[in-house]
């Protein structure tokens, strides 16, 4: 056995509040980080020594997890798709992708380490599950949403399983976690000490998932007297967003581009914010500029590289071509434009 760290926060320094005897051999510490206060058993197994227990123990399924799935089943179908490719991780045989697949689901693939669930996933409800581990499992693509039914509770190496769970995740992709709510064990119980298992290694409210989920946002969460069910999204990062941001303005600034090339040799802008401040260094507008038009009275009569600034007013002297460099204000400019019964040729972006 050896000394666990928090699972959450890291802090090696914790306090305990409980001895859980299960045999002569057999001792839990039930501890409480003094940095965060997530409680957690401090003395557990290694995560190796805990996938043989589940690859050999296994107690499959019973009434109680049939309840859990139909309520799981529930708050899923709220953010899955009917395409979306879904992984079941530690889904003993197969009962909750039975559900999903009954519901019109077909992308579905189970993860389990015991043998013989594998086999009664494809006998009994024909769904298939690959006999693995958290660590060892590989797979070429990545999943849109990954179901995590009560695990986090059993894994020793809670951080470094999460972070390979998180890479089989897509981009954006959602992640359903359910786990026994450690908040609520006080109320309404009968077996003492009934949820100190053997197999409980880490116990959960909703504020300590939400800490252990840094790069998902929280798009669903709810709890009972049993446990707390959530639905998490993945954060692109901030970098692959900017990129994205980049790589869709450089399209639509391409097709700027394409309109400006066609567009009359000499043209009235209507608009001397900040895009057309951008437009006169990376496009070919600035040959193409007779006047500038601008409502904003502070602008009227000045000149932007020695080309003058008019009023919506003075339109009326000129019949060159308008092209309207907005969008937010485009269709209030059109509409002013027609008001005004300017007889000037439109053109937009």
């Amino acid at each position: 056995m050896t000394k666990r760290n928090c699972p959450i926060c890291g802090n090696t320094s914790s306090k305990l509040i409980y001895k859980q005897r299960y045999s002569k051999e057999l001792l839990h510490n039930i501890e409480s980080c003094k940095a965060c206060g997530f409680v957690y058993v401090s003395n557990s197994y290694s995560q190796e020594f805990y996938n043989k227990y589940y690859k050999d123990m296994s107690k499959y399924e019973d009434t109680r997890d049939s309840d859990l799935h139909e309520v799981s089943l529930g708050v899923i179908r709220q953010y899955l798709l009917k395409n979306d490719e879904v992984l079941d991780i530690g889904c003993s045989t197969g009962h909750l992708l039975h559900l999903l697949k009954k519901k019109g689901y077909n992308s579905l693939l189970g993860l389990d380490p015991a043998p013989r669930c594998k086999e009664i996933a494809k006998e009994k409800y024909d769904v298939n599950v690959v006999t693995d581990t958290i660590e060892s499992f590989k797979n070429k693509r990545k999943f849109d949403f990954v179901i995590l039914a009560t695990v986090l509770e059993h894994l020793e190496e809670l951080k470094e399983s999460l972070k390979k769970i998180s890479s089989l995740v897509s981009d954006e992709g959602k992640i359903f976690i359910s786990v026994p709510n450690a908040g609520n064990f006080y109320q309404d119980f009968e077996e003492p000490f009934g949820e100190f298992s053997t197999e409980h290694i880490n116990f959960f409210s909703s504020f300590y998932l939400q800490l252990l989920l840094p790069e998902y946002s929280c798009m669903f969460i709810k709890s009972d007297n049993v446990a707390i069910f959530s639905v998490w999204q993945k954060i692109t990062s901030l970098k692959k967003s900017v990129d994205e941001y980049i790589k869709k303005s450089t399209a639509k600034l391409d097709r700027i581009n394409r309109i400006i090339d066609k567009a009359p040799n000499s043209m009235i802008i209507w608009g001397a914010g900040s895009l057309t401040m951008r437009l006169l260094q990376t496009t070919d507008l600035r040959n193409k500029v007779d006047r500038f038009v601008d409502r904003n009275l502070n602008m009227i009569g000045k000149s932007i590289d020695g080309i003058p600034i008019i009023s919506p007013e003075d339109l009326e002297n000129y019949n060159a071509p308008i092209l309207i460099s907005s969008y937010k204000f485009k269709n209030e400019i059109v509409n002013e434009i027609k008001k005004r019964g300017l007889k000037n040729k439109i053109l937009t972006f």
